[in-house]
């Protein structure tokens, strides 16, 4: 395992499914030790990375104990629960993830879905419900995926009110956002943030880094933020050009990043490749397939190399 960081450092990880597209607990394991392996903590169960919404029940209660089992004591371990409508949804999704055992629950606010968008009372009331029922530590993440993006002044309400809350996730939202929701709060609240831009927000004062990415180049992001925290600007910035190049290029399937994983993991043979998607996520085309692969290749990124070689998968010039 990695040396302990004094940033965090989080992955939306993917569930891994066998061919029969049933839960693949001993590919799981292995996945989730790849991540260990760099000292990167779990985000269990997204609704995109993790195919949140394709489990039951208890495939998530499993999810949960497996990773906790796994994961726990060595790197963070926490819920990345499916969105819910209501505060009853919320509250019922958070406590399979806490009977499991995880360090903490990401909670979102209320889906937007159908045009809904809650006004800001709407948006605090749903997590003091939430709150009066789940007393383990929170996590918020305000995120365009919901539906809506919260100001961060709401955001900062939210966690000044809720005591649970132990850290706050921000995807994309920049250096504005980012100022106005740390001086808005009246504690210490770690913020994690994407990589997009995160060379600024670290600086200010970012207490870690998010990335779903970290499920196929977790050591790329380990040289990153031991870069960072060692001053090795050399290191550092090629580690964080690799990051930006990989993110950049697999944006061209949008739409839902368990495409991109499971068919980069098949390639590489990776734990859990194999078993590809769950519907509605459908495998792409082989033809499109080799010619995405073809691509990422031709980056020439140092882990996808790595990967490459140990999967005895050809190199183009």
């Amino acid at each position: 395992m990695a040396p302990a960081s004094g940033l965090n450092l989080l992955c939306r990880n993917v569930t891994t499914f066998a061919a029969d597209k049933s839960f693949d607990e001993g590919a799981f394991r292995a996945s989730l030790q790849r991540l260990v392996d760099s000292g990167i903590g779990v985000y269990l169960a997204s609704t995109a990375s993790g195919e949140g919404h394709a489990l039951s029940k208890d495939e998530l209660r499993r999810v949960y104990e497996v990773a906790v089992d796994v994961c726990k004591g060595k790197v963070p371990v926490a819920s990345n629960q499916p969105e819910e409508h209501t505060a009853p949804g919320a509250i019922a999704q958070a406590r399979i993830a806490v009977d499991a055992g995880v360090d903490f629950v990401n909670i979102y606010g209320p889906a937007g879905h159908h045009g809904y968008r809650p006004t800001d009372a709407e948006f605090i009331e749903f997590y003091e419900d939430v709150a009066k029922e789940i007393d383990y530590p929170i996590a918020l993440a305000p995120n365009n995926s919901i539906g809506y993006m919260p100001s961060a002044a709401l955001i900062a309400e939210v966690a000044n009110r809720v005591p649970q809350v132990s850290r706050i996730n921000i995807l994309e939202a920049g250096d504005t956002y980012f100022i106005n929701l740390k001086e808005r709060l009246n504690r210490d609240i770690p913020i994690l943030v994407s990589v997009p831009g995160c060379l600024e927000l670290l600086s200010l004062g970012a207490g870690g880094l998010l990335g779903a990415q970290a499920n196929i180049i977790p050591k790329t992001f380990r040289r990153f933020i031991d870069g960072f925290e060692q001053n090795d600007v050399a290191k550092r910035d090629l580690a964080y050009t690799e990051i930006v190049k990989f993110i950049d290029y697999i944006r061209r399937w949008p739409g839902g990043s368990p495409r991109v994983f499971k068919t980069i993991m098949a390639t590489f043979k990776l734990p859990g490749g194999a078993g590809g998607v769950r519907k509605p996520y459908l495998t792409p085309p082989p033809a499109e397939v080799e010619r995405f692969m073809e691509g990422l290749l031709r980056l020439h990124l140092t882990e996808i190399d790595e990967l490459a070689r140990d999967a005895g998968v050809p190199i183009p010039a």
